[in-house]
């Protein structure tokens, strides 16, 4: 089936573009998505997105763009509501790496590594538009704390809402208390603690093989902002590590590389993994 340009159909009302989001037979393999959206495929330089889409993804994407030079996906028309909200973007040709690691030369996988270190590092320095009294909070780009979604929180339960950093160390430090006291791990004599000392920063929080694409123009893309929002400084290093396994034995030295070290972080996440996972609700 051809597909049409964006231009062409970017004027037809709400209910065609729904119509031309079931009948095109351009999908995209599903993701681990908390509200499990749908990505599709509607114009030659547009896809369209169909879920429970949340105002922070769109705030993010717009943060992004507009304090940074990371390539992102140009957003063209939201609308809808509920279960069946529409985001349509540009269409990145290009493969994501986690379908041309294997086939990227030595200097190719370099340069890929250079540029997300350097996109991390201009992530770190966005500017919330965001606080509370002054002070931004932990949580997706909002007017006010909405709950915590991603790799970072309990399953499809997320967390929060956090008003503080306070708030959100508060509730890590219960998820250790209930992995002591079920899991009866790890043991009271190890010292472990959430580490709050390093600043709250924009954090993508899913940067993983198949939300980076190399395009055919060459460029690196980060796509998929759903997690994304502020978080403290090594979220994003823990997140890639549990996700960049395509890295081989060099997955701890490049991620490093690529977001910081911060192994003892890691293995604080690690140590309260059976409260995050079965203990879920408690």
């Amino acid at each position: 089936m051809d597909l049409p340009r964006w231009a062409e159909i970017s004027s037809l009302s709400e209910d065609e573009l729904y119509a031309a989001f079931r009948n095109t037979t351009h999908t995209f393999p599903p993701s681990f998505l908390v509200h499990r959206n749908s990505v599709r495929r509607i114009a030659i330089d547009a896809v369209m997105k169909v879920g429970s889409l949340e105002d922070s993804e769109l705030l993010a994407m717009t943060l992004v763009a507009e304090q940074t030079t990371i390539p992102v996906p140009i957003i063209r028309k939201v609308f809808g509501q509920g279960r069946d909200r529409a985001v349509v973007m540009d269409y990145i040709p290009g493969k994501t790496l986690a379908d041309c690691w294997q086939d990227l030369s030595i200097w190719r996988r370099v340069h890929v590594i250079w540029k997300i270190h350097g996109y991390i590092r201009q992530l770190r320095r966005v500017r919330s538009p965001y606080t509370l009294g002054g002070v931004v909070f932990p949580g997706p780009v909002a007017q006010e704390p909405q709950m915590c979604y991603g790799p970072m929180f309990a399953r499809e339960y997320g967390g929060g809402p956090f008003s503080s950093y306070q708030e959100l160390t508060a509730w890590f430090m219960h998820k250790l208390d209930v992995n002591r006291r079920f899991a009866k791990f790890p043991p009271e004599s190890e010292q472990i603690v959430f580490d709050s000392s390093l600043p709250l920063v924009f954090t993508h929080l899913d940067i993983n093989p198949s939300n980076i694409i190399v395009g055919d123009d060459s460029r690196v893309w980060l796509i998929d902002w759903e997690f994304a929002g502020f978080y403290p400084q090594w979220f994003e290093y823990v997140t890639m590590r549990q996700s960049c396994d395509f890295l081989g034995r060099w997955k701890l030295w490049v991620v490093g590389f690529m977001a910081g070290f911060y192994e003892r972080q890691l293995r604080f996440i690690g140590s309260i993994g059976w409260a995050l996972n079965t203990g879920v609700l408690l």
